[in-house]
């Protein structure tokens, strides 16, 4: 099984190494000061209240630093407001929590926060000019074409090399949008050069890419994502039940010789994999529907469903498979494309 893995991954060989991956620098901490409500009284009425605290909780989901360009009259900060309001209602706040008008320009919007993340990112004379973490979820969800994201990605470098790090969430969401607007070959490029991008790579972020990928590119592809495991030291494929069923079904569907043979040698960790997995913790759930973890569930239910034809055709046994898929419920289910 080594040598048929060994000449298959030299087959299709990735162009990067282990040593693309660099240690990101931990986010500094800031230490919480606290005022008694005299000094708080006494510092209120020495300046005028600003709306938030400039240099908040990352947490936070607001898109940009909350005093952006310093110090402002809040006076005229209100009164241009007003007007920028009644010049442009089809573009939503900057703030998220508040809420877009319903036939608000989607095109404008992403332009607009494009635009300032760029400039920003760009201008370290400004220390005012911040912007946060969030905005890169705000600019995820607002791209509707793989060239919008693909230019998002590209200011990934300039992120890094102003000393910022990503949330943990970040490449999850990114890889997600990957999937939905079927370009996982820009979240594999992405990923494959941690030196430039700075994207860590996880398990939540390689399933879906994993999905995108799987039957709709090239098998090199795949092999090229599941050999960026070992980069970011994550666990194997073939430890991952729904990674693994992706995998093996692409392989399935390649119906080389070589990639029948790979498939042919998962299978024995396959089965001792699902074995040890209770149906009852995988049942897909109408409450569910739509979240991240049902979508995986239904890629493994519909992928099972592959694997056990596959199976079949190459005369391999495939009765356990047909007997877990039944005691989950997934053989019961229809439509989990």
């Amino acid at each position: 099984m080594a040598n048929i893995f060994a000449s298959f991954h030299r087959a299709v060989r990735p162009s990067f190494s282990a040593g693309l991956v660099r240690q990101c620098r931990a986010p500094r901490s800031v230490r919480a000061l606290h005022a008694s409500p005299v000094a708080l009284k006494k510092k209120q009425d020495a300046r005028a209240p600003e709306a938030d605290d400039p240099f908040g909780d990352e947490d936070d989901d607001s898109l940009f630093g909350d005093d952006m360009f310093g110090k402002v009259d809040l006076g005229k900060q209100a009164q241009s407001a007003r007007v920028d309001a009644v010049k442009s209602t089809d573009i939503p706040p900057h703030n998220p929590s508040v809420p877009a008008s319903r036939d608000y320009d989607r095109t404008a919007r992403f332009e607009e926060i494009y635009q300032f993340v760029n400039s920003a990112i760009a201008d370290k004379t400004e220390p005012f000019r911040q912007v946060r973490s969030a905005a890169w979820h705000h600019l995820f969800s607002l791209a509707s074409t793989p060239e919008q994201l693909e230019r998002v990605a590209e200011l990934f470098p300039k992120w890094r090399d102003a000393r910022r790090s990503f949330r943990p969430a970040t490449p999850v969401q990114f890889a997600r949008r990957c999937e939905e607007l079927h370009c996982p070959q820009l979240g594999l490029k992405v990923f494959g050069d941690h030196s430039k991008y700075g994207l860590d790579l996880s398990l939540e972020a390689a399933r879906p890419l994993l999905h995108s990928l799987h039957l709709e590119h090239p098998l090199q592809d795949t092999i090229t994502l599941t050999a960026l495991f070992s980069v970011y030291k994550l666990p194997p494929v073939s430890s991952d039940l729904v990674c693994s069923a992706l995998l093996l079904t692409a392989c399935f569907k390649h119906s080389s010789e070589e990639s029948l043979a790979v498939a042919r040698a998962l299978v024995p960790s396959f089965q001792q994999l699902l074995e040890k997995t209770q149906p009852a913790t995988l049942a897909l759930s109408t409450e569910d529907h739509g979240k991240p973890a049902d979508k995986e569930k239904r890629w493994l239910a519909w992928t099972l469903k592959k694997v056990e034809k596959a199976l079949q055709r190459q005369e391999l046994d495939s009765s356990w498979l047909r007997q877990w898929r039944v005691a989950s419920g997934y053989a019961g289910y229809t439509g989990l494309e």
